[in-house]
């Protein structure tokens, strides 16, 4: 499976945010993001800001996707070693719905091997960001930002070929990283009498074939049909 490498032009700029790092893990609680997402050890090392369209998220910020809020890949600040190796991902777990999670968690989009905070020199792993859009009926749903530090550069990373039946705890302990950020926001599905996902069974059972990642970029063209948009940013804080 080919992958494509999320490019886009760095910027990074000096950003100044107080690290709180109980307030960080009380946000995590009370969207029930801790323990059930990001494992119950896990200690804050530094901030992991994101912005959507202006508005800075902190834990549960509501964005509306069918406003085209979350059609873009947002601006990111982080402390971040620049000689270190980092992994951003994006996942849903509460794919379809809150109530009934079969597909969880659904990986909508996971950047490795990023060289501090130069995002756009990460290898997006067949995972090209997929904007939130949830389908009618699913109610209320959380999405979460992780950032995971690892202890080099990992040539030899394997990925799912399937988005669906991730788990980013699972993913950063079997390749040695440390989770050191988090944050998270929340969008609401259009209404309806019930959540049905077009096409999906309801086994949840993830593809079995998986791929593996070199460390090094790749620039091989996009679908049409991504739903990707290259202008991640980071900036330090």
């Amino acid at each position: 499976m080919k992958f494509t490498l999320i490019a886009s032009l760095l910027s990074v700029t000096v950003f100044s945010q107080t690290f709180d790092a109980n307030a960080i893990l009380n946000g995590l609680k009370h969207g029930d993001i801790l323990p059930s997402i990001i494992p119950s050890d896990f200690k804050p090392e530094t901030n992991l800001g994101v912005t959507y369209v202006g508005r800075e998220m902190n834990f549960g910020t509501e964005y509306f996707p069918f406003n085209n809020e979350t059609d873009k890949l947002p601006e990111f600040a982080y402390n971040a070693d620049p000689n270190t190796f980092y992994t951003l991902a994006l996942v849903d777990p509460d794919a379809p719905s809150r109530a009934d999670p079969f597909r969880a968690q659904v990986r909508h989009w996971l950047n490795v091997n990023i060289p501090g905070t130069q995002i756009s020199a990460g290898n997006s792993t067949a995972t090209p960001y997929l904007a939130p859009r949830p389908f009618v009926g699913c109610g209320r749903k959380r999405f979460v930002y992780v950032l995971a530090k690892q202890p080099s550069q990992l040539p030899n990373l394997t990925v799912p070929a399937a988005r669906p039946g991730f788990n980013i705890a699972d993913f950063a302990k079997n390749n040695s990283m440390t989770i050191v950020g988090a944050n998270y926001f929340e969008v609401e599905a259009p209404p309806g009498d019930s959540c049905i996902v077009p096409g999906a069974s309801s086994s949840g059972s993830p593809s079995p074939s998986s791929t593996a990642y070199g460390a090094s970029p790749s620039s091989t063209k996009a679908s049409s049909s991504s739903k990707y948009i290259p202008h991640g940013k980071c900036l330090n804080v």
